[in-house]
């Protein structure tokens, strides 16, 4: 999607890769960069505006979520705290309940706290249009 130029034509589109953790995605996003700048180009190949790279389109069309992946976490910078999401993936068998506060506390340490609240809250709530305020208002403290 990113090489064809779907982004290009849709930029309001968003796409995710969920459930596949997220340590791999700085080189993949490398790689992408590299091909594109690096590589002769090959027969249809789509080009980018200039001074555009495919990582570029990751970053600002999609989203990458993951249950139990310090790693990814601490190369978020990488593709932008704004594409990251945690999740438990209940009801599942390898989701992270019972233990979901203590697994994503112990992930997230050292993340600033506005950080981690994108990360485990805001960006979903941005990417499914929720108003936590509203929601988060009729809820009783944890």
């Amino acid at each position: 999607m990113i090489f064809a130029g779907v982004f290009e034509r849709h930029p309001r589109l968003r796409v995710g890769s969920v459930e596949h953790e997220v340590g791999w995605l700085p080189f993949w996003l490398g790689q992408m960069d590299y091909t594109y700048t690096q590589r002769p180009v090959r027969g249809n190949w789509h080009r980018f505006a200039p001074g555009r790279v495919p990582s570029e389109f990751f970053t600002s069309n999609c989203f990458i979520s993951f249950q139990e992946d310090p790693i990814g976490v601490r190369t978020r910078d990488v593709f932008g705290v704004n594409t990251l999401m945690w999740g438990s993936d209940y009801p599942h068998t390898e989701s992270t309940f019972p233990k979901s506060r203590e697994i994503v506390s112990d992930i997230l340490a050292g993340v600033p706290d506005d950080e981690q609240m994108l990360i485990v809250r805001d960006n979903a709530a941005a990417l499914y249009d929720f108003d936590v305020e509203a929601i988060t208002a009729h809820l009783a403290p944890v």
